[in-house]
């Protein structure tokens, strides 16, 4: 009956295990998407691209070297979307990114230049 207990034991550990796994490469595996276009809902948030280092090989940047980059801006603030991975048309494949996400505070419309790209931004 002890054996019993323990292999039952065993296996809901082994389970959990395996489902926290999952879950991590899951959260770990975001791809970023560049959106040239935004509209959004003052409050709301949005990822509005991914951020890659300097060289196709490196690694995602840091939250504090990408704010450093970032453009001021009147209608919203930026935020660390977190690690992810973004298609470089430069790398020619999916390389590891920061993420870069606009929280909307104030009505209105303007366009950034956000690492090297347009993004025309509403937020209403």
């Amino acid at each position: 009956m002890r054996h019993i207990k323990i292999s039952a034991s065993l296996t809901c550990l082994l389970l959990a295990s395996s489902l926290t796994v999952a879950f991590v490469t899951e959260v770990q595996a975001a791809e970023f998407k560049y959106n040239s276009s935004v509209s959004v809902k003052v409050g709301k948030s949005v990822v509005l691209k991914g951020a890659r280092g300097k060289t196709c090989e490196d690694g995602a940047p840091s939250w504090t070297d990408v704010v450093a980059n970032l453009p001021k801006s009147t209608t919203g603030t930026y935020s660390d979307g977190g690690v992810g991975t973004t298609r470089s048309q430069r790398c020619g494949k999916a390389v590891p990114a920061r993420g870069i996400k606009f929280t909307a505070k104030t009505a209105g419309k303007e366009r950034l230049q956000v690492y090297g790209d347009p993004v025309s931004v509403t937020v209403f």
